[in-house]
């Protein structure tokens, strides 16, 4: 009780020193109180056209998803990271994951498809390319113009992927300019699945902190205090005929009938 009204009294002090500086501004005869400050909206229309985010993706509370963008499935967008649709198209297929400080943004041109299973690491940059599924692109590099990555392609940490240039399946690619390095071998494109699901998994986790109400947060905190009390307060279990010592059925001591217990063996413990 005490913690909602502490939360209540902060809000409105908040408030009450927000109009009280709106005040001050007129009595000086100032303007700068008609500044309107501009909450953080993660997904934003632009020009009468709005992003489609699936209700299962994750979205970080400073990512922004602006425009003609289109997320399907558990797509997760990562925190800082912008997607960046105001001229044309970005589309996201399902289970990719952008992690964090990316920028994906289209082209007037062309617009940026990126497929399904694609794991795409901190602090990259893809403008008006064309990536298929299940594809990695390692942390800051760079995809240009026009660029085309297909399936089960590695890009290398740090590369630059020049306008126009195509990856074609199963190669790993490095460099600035990024050029072909290698074929990848079987267990590389079997990780590419797997990495692509790990990410989902730890989307789905951040989702589920970052999206929970004060009221969610208070009742967990409840929750585990009561569950501390009951620890401090817990006393062992006994049986008529001795201690009861917890253990995997049959590998230890355990009851066998009400009132008695015995080994795994079958022997009375008195």
């Amino acid at each position: 009780m005490l913690r909602y009204f502490t939360r209540g009294f902060g809000f409105a002090m908040r408030e009450g020193a927000f109009h009280m500086d709106r005040i001050g501004c007129i009595l000086q005869g100032s303007s700068v109180y008609k500044e309107k400050v501009m909450s953080w909206k993660r997904v934003t229309p632009f020009n009468g056209k709005a992003p489609y985010v699936s209700a299962d993706c994750f979205v970080a509370p400073n990512a922004n998803v602006i425009g003609q963008a289109h997320l399907g499935s558990k797509v997760g967008v990562y925190y800082q990271t912008v997607i960046r649709a105001d001229i044309n198209e970005v589309n996201i297929a399902a289970n990719t994951t952008i992690q964090d400080r990316c920028v994906i943004r289209c082209m007037p041109t062309r617009g940026c498809n990126i497929g399904s299973h694609v794991t795409i690491e901190p602090g990259c940059t893809v403008s008006g390319a064309d990536i298929a599924d299940d594809v990695f692109i390692g942390a800051g590099s760079v995809i240009m113009e026009g660029a085309r990555i297909e399936s089960q392609a590695i890009i290398a940490p740090g590369s630059v992927l020049q306008k126009y240039a195509v990856v074609p399946s199963g190669e790993l690619w490095a460099g600035v300019p990024a050029a072909k390095i290698r074929d990848l071998t079987e267990e590389e494109i079997t990780s590419l699945r797997a990495s692509a699901l790990h990410g989902v998994g730890l989307s789905e986790a951040h989702k589920d902190v970052t999206e929970k109400s004060y009221t969610d947060l208070d009742e967990e905190e409840t929750v585990m205090q009561n569950w501390a009390e009951l620890e401090v307060s817990r006393k062992p279990i006994r049986a008529p005929y001795g201690q009861y010592d917890a253990g995997p059925t049959g590998s230890g001591t355990h009851f066998n009938i009400p009132g008695q217990v015995v080994t795994a063996s079958g022997q009375r413990v008195v």
